[in-house]
């Protein structure tokens, strides 16, 4: 991350920027769920996020967790199809160099499936398509760009750009999907920047009075060497060191090698051994529950 950072700063400092994250960014690994995401979110202000859209695992910990990290945050979370959420917003103006860009925040419908269903209680999902078309009609006459923020995956992000017209760019999250090249779509540009921070996407944008007039989008990968943002690189040492005081706690001792890799999609000796822990400490109701859960 300090070394996305770096190159971040220095990008900001060739021509006027605009640094966005298209979601899931307080839940993926030890370093931010140990925290339940405070570790990402002050990373993130320290980094100067414009903004960055809800995705379906920023409600993992639950509505009360999330708004916490939303306070926390010097930046907004987006969420435009999002009912009952009110600190998350439909969308950001942003002035960059004279120019007026509409950011709009969309997540993806299936949220209520991809998390435990209390979590979500209370809130409504509504149609991504649906509402880009609104909020497009309302801000096209108003901006010189509109930028889709999008955690719905990348084939459905070339299903909204054939939907909606009147998108510039989307800037998509959600299927860990590598845009290596270029994609329009109509006068859509779509970009993804795959997973975990392990590239930046950059998309430039030439304007002439009001219009795009040439679009350039690239992955940049980025690697633990180089010079790295030392207030970033801090944060996340930090971190690391409560992370590995806590994960090199030794709670026990396995003679086989434990099958983490396909537990999403298949019975595991280690969804087995986790389930059958469950069982002696719990109901057999929970741990048909919690096998549900883990092989989603």
């Amino acid at each position: 991350m300090a070394y996305l950072a770096k190159r971040v700063e220095t990008l900001r400092a060739e021509k006027p920027t605009l640094f966005v994250a298209a979601g899931d960014m307080i839940q993926g690994n030890n370093w931010a769920n140990l925290f339940q995401g405070k570790s990402s979110i002050e990373a993130m202000n320290v980094m100067k996020f414009d903004a960055m859209v809800v995705g379906n695992h920023e409600f993992d910990f639950g509505q009360a967790i999330l708004k916490e990290r939303i306070e926390e945050a010097n930046f907004p979370f987006l969420g435009a199809n999002v009912t009952g959420l009110s600190q998350l917003k439909p969308y950001i103006i942003k002035n960059l160099d004279g120019l007026s860009i509409a950011v709009i925040g969309i997540v993806t419908g299936d949220t209520p499936t991809t998390t435990h269903p209390k979590n979500v209680s209370g809130l409504q999902f509504s149609s991504p398509v649906d509402i880009v078309e609104k909020y497009v009609r309302e801000l096209r006459a108003k901006n010189d760009i509109i930028v889709v923020l999008s955690h719905i995956g990348f084939s459905a992000d070339m299903d909204l750009a054939k939907k909606v017209e009147g998108i510039d760019v989307i800037v998509g999250g959600h299927s860990h999907t590598k845009v290596a090249k270029p994609v329009v779509v109509g006068k859509t540009h779509i970009l993804q920047a795959f997973e975990h921070g392990k590239v930046l996407g950059v998309i430039d944008l030439t304007v002439k009075n009001g219009s795009i007039i040439r679009a350039d989008s690239r992955l940049e990968p980025i690697s633990p060497t180089g010079k790295e943002n030392q207030a970033v690189g801090a944060i996340v040492a930090k971190y690391q060191h409560k992370v590995d005081s806590f994960m090199n706690d030794t709670v026990g001792e396995s003679l086989v090698d434990l099958d983490g890799v396909n537990v999403r999609q298949q019975e595991t000796n280690l969804g087995n051994l986790i389930a059958s822990k469950k069982a002696r400490s719990r109901s057999a109701m929970y741990t048909l529950l919690f096998l549900l859960i883990i092989t989603l």
